[in-house]
């Protein structure tokens, strides 16, 4: 927490969502317009546990949460994809919630669940699950050909695995509504900041 924020408590905000529905955008502009702290990526704790272990060891973290694992149903694979980097996950956040500093952590390898906003606010923090989703299967594939036109990976294995990447989107938005996350459609939605914001006071205001 920074300048006059400091007499409030700790924030956490996770921001789950398949590829290509604005994750990373959106934590970027709320860690801008709400100054937090810090920002932590699911695919760079990957990386980091990558190092410490091989493919054949743990062949889940080593391919990405839309790729065909062991059972080859789609969400299936995904959850064992996010459990490979649960515990790299949880290690930052608790960190965070250690040090007492704002934090926001997004990727495809977030679980929507109550168990980690739980024990944040036990914590006397304040935190908030959010869901992005794009509905519509047209908008949701531009966003990624056009996120990926000057990357040198290109948008031909998402657009490859499209179907797959579908599925995981709605096995995501079973899980969010099940745990009460907010859903939200990035293509039909705005203001996401400005709501955020207001969500966050709300939370805040019921701790004083």
């Amino acid at each position: 927490m920074t300048g006059g924020e400091t007499n409030r408590p700790p924030r956490l905000l996770l921001i789950s969502g398949v590829s290509g529905v604005g994750k990373s955008t959106l934590a970027t502009q709320v860690a801008s317009a709400l100054k937090f702290d810090r920002i932590a990526g699911s695919d760079t704790v990957r990386e980091v546990l990558r190092t410490a272990t091989t493919p054949s060891a743990n062949p889940a973290l080593f391919r990405s949460t839309f790729s065909s694992g062991e059972t080859g149903d789609s969400a299936t694979d995904w959850l064992d994809a996010c459990s490979a980097v649960e515990a790299g996950l949880e290690a930052v956040i608790s960190r965070a919630r250690r040090e007492g500093i704002d934090l926001i952590v997004e990727g495809a390898h977030i679980i929507p669940s109550n168990r980690i906003l739980a024990d944040w606010q036990n914590q006397g923090g304040v935190a908030i699950g959010l869901t992005l989703t794009i509905d519509n299967a047209s908008i949701h594939q531009e966003r990624i050909e056009a996120r990926e036109v000057n990357t040198h990976r290109g948008a031909s294995r998402y657009l490859a695995s499209f179907e797959r990447i579908r599925a995981i989107q709605t096995a995501l938005i079973t899980r969010a509504k099940g745990s009460n996350w907010k859903v939200i459609d990035t293509h039909l939605q705005g203001e996401f900041v400005e709501k955020l914001k207001r969500q966050f006071d709300e939370e805040w205001y019921k701790l004083r």
